[in-house]
Formats: C-alpha cells, structure tokens, sequence
C-alpha cells in the first residue's frame, strides 16, 4: 500500500514525513474563519489553487480513499475527492469538532472521533481515539514523584511557560520539565531563576518526557490529551482562552469529567502553585486520576481505524 502525505510545506508535517518515509506533496493553505478582508482574500485565494493541485495529484495517484485529519489544509483535498467521487475519512480530535470537519462530515463514509462531541456529530461517527505512534502507544512511566511537565503544544504557550517558572521558584523541591517551543526558548532560558528547571526546545519523541512525568501542566489540544491519557498522566488543564469555537474548553471538561484532569482557567495562573503542591502531596487522588486516565485512553486506536477503513473499502 502507497501512502501519499498532503499538508503544508512550513508545517510539521512535511518533518514528520519525511522522517517516516513517507512521500509528501505540499499544499498551500491558510485559515479563513477570523480573519479580515485580506485573510479572506488570501485564504479563498489559496483554497482555489489547492482545489486545482489536489486535483492534478488525484489524478496522478489515482487513491482509493482519502483520509483528512481536519483543518483548512484538508479543505482543498476534501473538494477533490467530492469531484473525483473517491470515498473520504474524517479524524477528529476535538469535542466541539472543526468547521471543515463539520462542513464535510455528511458524506464522509465514516468519521473517527477521539473524544465524545458536545453536541450530535453529522454523518456515520464512532468515538476511536486518536491514533498514536507506537512508542506512545505503550504508556510506562518510571516517575520519581516530584516531576512536573508543562506542555503547551508544538509551538509553546508563553503564559504556561512563564507560569511553570514562577511556581519552580516557589518549589525548589520538585522538578520542571518545560516544553517551551522553538519561538520562546530562548526568552524562557534569560528568565529561568531556579535551579530545579529543564527547559526542551521541541521535541518528536515526547514519550521520553511523558515516562518523567508525575503529573502535567498542558494547553488542552485534543492529541496531547490522547497521549496524557495513554500515559495515566494526572494534568492540570490550561485551556487555550482563543481557540476556535472554544474547543479547548471542551476537551478540558471532557477530561475533568472523566476523573483524569482539572481545569484550570487561564485568569487563574496565580493559583496554579498551590494547585501543583496540592496534587503532588496526594497520592491517593493522582492513582485516581491515572487510573481514570488509563481507564478511557485508546491506544490501539491506529488499528481500528485502520481496520475500519479497509472494511468500509471492501464493502
């Protein structure tokens, strides 16, 4: 089997592709929701020569399906595939799902979605999980009780980060594990005032930081939770207060709700110190928490997606 990756050329994933050997064809695109007259312009602008390049790129591979994991890079594929009548797939990581995921759903053949939406999905869903490489996959921890993760997603969350430092300084007895993003490690490390701090520029095996972890800190995007989840992290939520739809919080109260998180608002910083001294003090509530975490992570997810999609082909 062939598998052709279509994404932005400045993104991650023509890295990752790369990495996994696997063939990656670029795309232009860029947001529309949000944006004044000039991204409208730009974003439509972009649409249409993505629609056109995807097209060019169906009829050269000529694909069985097409599996979109959301977002505006998916939009101009998802066209083609309707033009070109190919069965499509949907991935959804998010409770409140994305607006192309929403737009194209209906005659998805089948969309996967990680966690349970807030209201009813349109079109053929079944609640998978997120599929997670197999490193991730595993989910052993070897934690020496006093290590605290802060993530705020591959391009770091400066409000976290500045954050986590304030409260190592306040507890110099435990250890911050601080993912701060390429765009802000270096402002991260001028402001580091306490020896008990390392700080990780980026990173593509974050199963070596999660093995670390005694709980986490982290941004509430719906792949970080899935792999929190696979490694019973007890984490405290910081939902970004600017994502789309507000699917953040979504997903924050999804893991609240399960046992396995606590949402923190973002107005809420000054707490966070006592909030991490608290957890780390109570070990009956984190085996709780990762219990209740293990409890609802999937992650075999991979598989049965996969499995899915080659049945649904065969049908």
């Amino acid at each position: 089997m062939e598998v052709v990756w279509l994404g932005r050329k400045d993104g991650l994933e023509a890295t990752l592709a790369e990495e996994e050997g696997i063939r990656f064809e670029p795309l232009g695109a860029a947001g529309f929701f949000g944006k004044g007259i000039g991204g409208k312009v730009m974003g439509a602008w972009l649409l249409g020569r993505g629609i056109v390049r995807s097209l060019v790129l169906f009829d050269r591979f000529e694909p069985d399906a097409l599996v979109a994991a959301g977002g505006y890079v998916s939009a101009a594929p998802l066209v083609a595939a309707q033009l070109r009548k190919k069965p499509y797939f949907l991935l959804e990581q998010n409770c409140i799902p994305g607006r192309v995921t929403r737009f194209f759903a209906p005659k998805a053949r089948e969309s996967y979605l990680t966690f349970p939406t807030v209201k009813p999905f349109p079109g053929a869903a079944v609640v998978t999980g997120s599929p997670l490489r197999p490193a991730l996959q595993e989910g052993r921890r070897n934690d020496d009780g006093r290590t605290v993760l802060v993530l705020g997603g591959s391009g770091g969350a400066q409000a976290l980060s500045k954050a986590a430092l304030d409260v190592a300084a306040a507890l110099p007895n435990l250890n911050f594990i601080i993912l701060t993003g390429r765009r802000d490690y270096q402002l991260m490390r001028s402001l580091v005032r306490s020896k008990n701090v390392e700080l990780v520029e980026f990173t593509f095996h974050p199963e070596e930081l999660y093995r670390r972890a005694t709980i986490a800190i982290s941004r509430a995007g719906g792949l970080v939770l899935s792999e929190l989840l696979a490694f019973g992290i007890p984490v405290i939520v910081v939902p970004f207060p600017y994502a789309t739809d507000q699917h953040q919080h979504a997903n924050a109260q999804f893991l609240a709700s399960i046992g396995a998180g606590v949402v923190l608002d973002q107005s809420c910083l000054s707490g966070l110190t006592t909030l991490v001294q608290t957890l780390l003090n109570d070990e009956p509530r984190r085996q709780r928490m990762a219990q209740a975490a293990k409890a609802a992570a999937r992650p075999d997810a991979g598989r049965v997606i996969a499995e899915r999609i080659v049945r649904c082909l065969a049908g």
